[in-house]
């Protein structure tokens, strides 16, 4: 009979030390999320100061961020939405890959596109990928006159 209540009180013993180690792993958990906060109003603080908007920040830091993602899509273990985004992109790339191919008349007046070399080209500033195959993509004509055809030019990875 003594024996059981020793037993008891050692899985009591046991449980409260889980409860302490959890309550730590609780309080780190916390502590990671105030960080969170504050370090989202500095950033807010330091943009507003420097008179910038979400997407200068995002834009400027853009390489980095997809730098980040790219590492992330082949970690096992990466955040749900990394996969979520993976998942939105292949979607993406899948609906503009097998759209309807048109036709599009030569002799209407336009002046023809800047040619480039087929291949792929990143634009430095939002990370973006754009694959040129016969035709300009329209995202490589907006970077064209957006930012000259001799720089996107250089862009070609």
């Amino acid at each position: 009979m003594f024996q059981e209540f020793d037993q008891i009180e050692q899985k009591i013993a046991e449980h409260q030390a889980k409860i302490e180690e959890l309550q730590e792993q609780m309080a780190q958990a916390e502590r990671k999320k105030d960080g969170v906060i504050a370090f989202d109003k500095a950033l807010v603080n330091l943009a507003a100061e420097y008179q910038m908007d979400e997407e200068e920040f995002f834009v400027a830091r853009g390489e980095a961020i997809v730098n980040w993602l790219v590492a992330q899509l082949d970690d096992e273990d990466a955040p749900e939405y990394v996969q979520t985004l993976k998942a939105r992109v292949a979607r993406s790339l899948k609906r503009n890959g097998e759209g309807p191919k048109r036709a599009r008349k030569t002799g209407n007046g336009k002046p023809s596109e800047p040619k480039l070399e087929v291949g792929h080209y990143r634009n430095p500033y939002t990370g973006g990928t754009v694959e040129k195959k016969k035709r300009n993509p329209k995202q490589l004509n907006q970077w064209i006159e957006e930012h000259g055809l001799e720089t996107v030019k250089e862009w070609k990875i």
